[in-house]
């Protein structure tokens, strides 16, 4: 019997798409799988999932595929919900390298992606503070004014995620 992929190949398209529309689509597609993952204890097929998504996408040449990458990821840690943080190790990485990327829509999702992780494992995010702190330096002087307000928005929230662990 041929094994199920572990995300269906129009979910996969759709990620890959132009239009925001159809990649936020598959991002939810993605999000629900997880969940389904995640309460059947299916720990190698997240991990597999999560793979694909950074091989396939955020680690892809063509802009619209590490997009559809990045929301991917951060759909994926919302779905894993509390049990998100073990996967921190695979999923920030990608999204910081994308940081830095060439086109500016990227960098806008990258930052994007890294707000809606952040929203979601809170303190266990700080591991990797030193990058965010550069990386956030970084985009606040981005040329990019959306990727800026962006920035703005995801240091705010680290600002508030910090204090609310020093409580």
């Amino acid at each position: 019997m041929p094994e199920t992929p572990l995300i269906p190949a129009a979910v996969l398209e759709n990620l890959a798409e132009q239009l925001y529309e159809k990649r936020k689509s598959a991002s939810i597609e993605v999000e629900n799988t997880v969940k389904q993952y995640a309460d059947a204890g299916e720990h190698e097929k997240i991990g597999g999932l999560i793979n694909v998504l950074i091989s396939d996408f955020t680690n892809y040449p063509e802009p619209n595929h590490r997009k559809g990458g990045l929301i991917g990821l951060a759909a994926a840690t919302v779905g894993l919900s509390t049990q998100a943080t073990p996967y921190l190790e695979k999923i920030v990485p990608p999204v910081l390298s994308c940081i830095t990327d060439q086109d500016s829509r990227v960098r806008f999702y990258a930052c994007e992606a890294l707000y809606h992780i952040s929203k979601v494992v809170r303190g266990d995010l700080f591991v990797f503070a030193p990058q965010i702190d550069e990386e956030l330096d970084r985009l606040s002087m981005d040329s990019d004014p959306n990727v800026q307000s962006t920035a703005r928005l995801l240091n705010q929230l680290v600002k508030d995620i910090i204090a609310e662990s020093e409580k």
